[in-house]
């Protein structure tokens, strides 16, 4: 796959540091005769839909012919009212002889949380006011390995395999409010593990054509649907404490699920894999699997066409994502892309809803 550069830039679902792995099997492809160092590029994208907002800026330094040195920031907000969440990456890509890539990277979620307003405050009767604060962060780690036809042929074809392991603090906590100031009356904290193994194959013919397939499978310590939820004993209690028992049945049911959605988006996927493409999981996902077709139009345009499948959890429903992405080259520099999308959810116990999806980036590469 030498003779195509814009098919090896990026292949979408990938972590940060293999996408950037691609670049320098191809370019060192391309310059086998001369010992040079790769070169490096700036990635920004933004998405937004179905309540998501996402921003990540990533750079990929080569720092010799034969490896990358990769630095990411991602940043997601599931919703309104939210706390955003803010992720931290930095990976190593190698390349280790014609055809195989070698890949690593470490991630940090900083800290984040959260208030959701359950009575507010009444001063007159000189009750206080009830909140609950929920919050996150995560520590992980993701390999992969890539293997690569490295020709010119007809039909060129790679594979890859990957596993990401993840650490998830998950915090809850009740304040009383009064006056203006919060004093903590609970506190408790549970720590998810989850481990993602991740598979991927991609056929082009003629340098032109590419047919992909990708899937992935999240294994958790625990059900990710309880772990850092209040319990059945916790709302019991909460209830009984409450003058409005709908009210704060009604308010604790919000705030679960947008911690699922939270959830979801931190703990199912990495931040870096999250775009219009993908899809924006609305729960924490059990496996999903995701077919593309890609076709270079002329050698400053490409289009792809992508269906992707979604199982939540048990309980939880599944979902479907249709999406076309397109991608303008402005020279040997600079490449300009957008992707659209029509995400649907099915949910098990609750009406299906249909959301537009839209994400727009850019690579300067120098």
């Amino acid at each position: 796959m030498q003779g195509d550069l814009e098919t090896r830039r990026r292949p979408k679902g990938m972590p940060p540091c293999m996408r950037a792995g691609w670049v320098l099997l191809a370019l060192l492809g391309a310059r086998s005769a001369g010992a040079e160092v790769a070169d490096s590029s700036v990635t920004l994208e933004a998405s937004g839909g179905h309540g998501y907002a996402l921003w990540s800026l990533l750079g990929d330094v080569g720092v010799g012919e034969a490896t990358f040195v990769t630095l990411g920031y991602t940043g997601v907000r599931p919703e309104s009212g939210t706390a955003a969440t803010h992720q931290l990456s930095v990976g190593m890509d190698h390349l280790a002889g014609e055809h195989w890539l070698l890949s690593g990277v470490v991630s940090l979620g900083l800290s984040k949380a959260s208030d959701t307003e359950l009575t507010q405050e009444r001063p007159r009767l000189n009750v206080p006011g009830l909140t609950a604060r929920t919050g996150s962060g995560s520590q992980a780690v993701q390999l992969g390995a890539a293997w690569d036809s490295a020709g010119f042929g007809t039909w060129e074809y790679g594979l890859d395999a990957g596993v990401g392991v993840s650490r998830n603090p998950l915090r809850r906590q009740l304040l009383t409010v009064s006056d203006g100031t919060s004093t903590e009356r609970y506190a408790q904290e549970d720590v998810l593990w989850s481990a993602r193994p991740t598979l991927g194959a991609r056929l082009l013919w003629k340098g032109q054509w590419e047919l992909g397939l990708r899937g992935a499978f999240a294994f958790y310590s625990e059900d990710p649907l309880t772990a850092g939820q209040f319990t059945d004993a916790e709302t019991d209690q909460l209830e009984a404490q409450l003058e409005s028992r709908v009210a704060a049945r009604k308010a604790l049911a919000g705030l679960r699920r947008r911690q699922l959605r939270d959830l979801g988006a931190a703990v199912a996927r990495r931040l870096g894999e999250v775009n219009a493409t993908t899809g924006f999981p609305s729960a924490p996902v059990r496996w999903d699997l995701r077919p593309s077709l890609s076709w270079r139009l002329t050698p400053a345009l490409r289009g792809q066409l992508s269906y992707a499948f979604t199982r939540y959890v048990p309980g939880e429903g599944v979902a479907h994502v249709l999406a076309t992405r397109w991608t303008v080259r402005l020279g040997d520099a600079v490449r300009l892309w957008a992707s659209v999308a029509l995400q649907r959810d099915v949910p098990e116990n609750l009406p299906a809803d249909t959301s537009g999806l839209l994400t727009l980036g850019g690579e300067y590469t120098f």
